[in-house]
């Protein structure tokens, strides 16, 4: 009887073993096709800034509303917060308006797509090169009231392209030029940005 029972005790540590190992191996396939196989966080820290309309370039402009955080689904998209102060100008009849005069919001939710790396978007391989393979769409929507004011987060909402490009290791160049998607809480006028970057993903 004990050795039976020892046989069983023995089968049985086997086949949970086994099972957990297989259980483990298919929460892990499964998490890598979902999320993929690389680097899974992403932080981009902007250098350089252009503004539409503006004076000059600005350099190291805000060091701390220069900071985006980010989050890599599938190698391809990325979700993720950033730091940057959303403005419009200050537009009063019959003055000069000034630049960024006024603060909307603090923070921004963003949405970054890898445009073509999919092979089903290029049977015919044109686009299957390091530069047209790191272009990305991207939106960002505010979000953290600044003063007062009634401009909306959506009214506020930015879109636009940018390309990241291997440097070494998981550092990358980062260049990305986004607008208001809609002008009328600027008079028309879209205020476009456009930034020079470093990314790295971890």
């Amino acid at each position: 009887m004990k050795k039976t029972n020892i046989f069983i005790l023995f089968i049985f540590l086997i086949s949970s073993q086994t099972f957990g190992q297989t259980f483990v191996e298919k929460i892990q396939d499964t998490y890598f096709d979902v999320f993929g196989e690389k680097e899974h966080f992403f932080v981009r820290f902007n250098v350089i800034n252009y503004e539409d309309d503006a004076a000059d370039v600005k350099f190291l402009y805000g060091k701390r509303q220069n900071i985006s955080l980010g989050y890599i689904f599938n190698d391809d998209l990325i979700l993720g917060v950033s730091s940057h102060n959303s403005y419009v100008d200050d537009r009063i009849d019959g003055q000069e308006p000034v630049h960024n005069g006024v603060l909307l919001y603090a923070r921004h939710i963003f949405f970054e797509y890898n445009i073509f790396s999919h092979s089903a978007l290029d049977s015919v391989k044109v686009l299957n090169n390091p530069i047209l393979n790191n272009i990305y769409f991207s939106i960002q929507r505010p979000f953290g009231k600044s003063g007062t004011h009634d401009r909306s987060e959506n009214e506020s909402i930015r879109i636009g392209f940018g390309l990241r490009y291997d440097l070494f290791a998981n550092f990358e160049a980062d260049v990305n030029y986004y607008r208001l998607l809609s002008g009328k809480i600027n008079e028309g006028h879209k205020k476009g940005i456009l930034n020079f970057g470093v990314a790295y993903s971890f």
